[in-house]
């Protein structure tokens, strides 16, 4: 089975272009980790937590609820709406027809200041509503969303949106827009926009998301995981690849890279592999998560892959390091 890796009112043309290339997929190797557990690292001050509160658990994924094949879409193309999450530039030179373009800043305030709260964070839910009932999603026909390998997990990212919104009956391409190809679908360059339906949020469900309070007043607690899925160079201050105002990682955070949860041609690992990976470094489905990366968007992958292997205290850090890292009164922690 294969998972593809892929503040304005008014509603804008979707597929935005995409932040610089150095946050893109990296090929850097995962240092060995030791099975012991995790530990409170010494730079957590000794008061944390400050104010702990318990995770939310979170609705479990299964293969049927998560994944749909090539041959499956073909036999079914017209009774789904097609989302290519993939950027704008990749759309136009060739898509599956029938799908409208929502790159993952569709989704995203790229209005708002770096290293802030609000950077690349998800729109509040009235905005939210807006832009997916002009994708012409109203949670009554089925989705199917679909990128390519070489990304950052942007199906991903709008599956744990519409997961968030109320959508349940949204899936995802196995093996993306080549495994489309390799199935002798067609392809088009024309583009596709459905008409708006009308769509409404009353609120996110809650357990998909953490904040930086959160994070802040539990960081600390017994049981608590911060999962960092960015490479090892971001993850050791080496790189700050959108030039977050400070380089490293939240305080005694676990890295394990997003492309650790695929496979070499981006098959999502089973789910028994998944939990041998996180047992690697200490980590059971007792633990509660916060995956986190810079802005969300390969963290949104990754924990839809957890919930689907059974981690279903598992949450996104949608703000981000950018956002921990622009706060100079947060602690941080560099490799030594």
């Amino acid at each position: 089975m294969t998972l593809p890796l892929s503040a304005q009112t008014s509603v804008p043309a979707a597929g935005t272009a995409q932040p610089a290339a150095a946050d893109q997929q990296k090929t850097e190797t995962q240092p060995a980790q030791t099975d012991a557990a995790p530990v409170q690292s010494e730079s957590i001050p000794q008061a944390r937590p400050l104010k702990p509160s318990p995770m939310q658990v979170g609705e479990p994924e299964t293969e049927e609820s998560l994944l749909v094949s090539a041959e499956w879409l073909k036999k079914n193309r017209g009774q789904v709406v097609l989302v290519d999450a993939r950027p704008e530039s990749l759309y136009a030179g060739g898509h599956i027809p029938g799908a409208v373009n929502a790159s993952w800043t569709y989704f995203a305030n790229m209005n708002a200041q770096t290293g802030t709260k609000k950077w690349g964070t998800i729109w509040q839910p009235a905005t939210m509503a807006k832009r997916i009932g002009a994708l012409g999603i109203n949670g009554k026909k089925p989705v199917v969303v679909y990128d390519d390998a070489g990304g950052w997990g942007q199906s991903g990212w709008t599956l744990w949106i519409l997961r968030m919104s109320g959508i349940k009956n949204a899936k995802i391409l196995e093996g993306g827009f080549t495994a489309w190809k390799k199935a002798g679908g067609e392809v088009s360059k024309t583009v596709h926009k459905n008409k708006a339906v009308a769509f409404s949020i009353k609120q996110f469900k809650e357990h998909y998301l953490v904040d930086t309070d959160w994070i802040n007043n539990n960081m600390g607690k017994s049981g608590l995981v911060l999962l960092d899925v960015r490479t090892p160079a971001e993850y050791q201050g080496k790189i700050r690849p959108f030039q977050e105002k400070r380089a490293g990682h939240l305080p005694g955070a676990v890295n394990i890279e997003m492309q650790h949860f695929v496979t070499s041609d981006y098959h999502l690992k089973e789910p028994e592999e998944i939990v041998e990976l996180l047992k690697e470094h200490g980590i059971t489905p007792d633990n509660e998560i916060v995956v986190y990366d810079t802005a969300g968007v390969r963290a949104s992958f990754v924990t839809m892959a957890l919930r689907y292997a059974g981690f279903h205290k598992s949450q996104c850090y949608d703000e981000g390091f950018q956002a921990w890292a622009g706060n100079a009164e947060l602690p941080l922690e560099t490799a030594d």
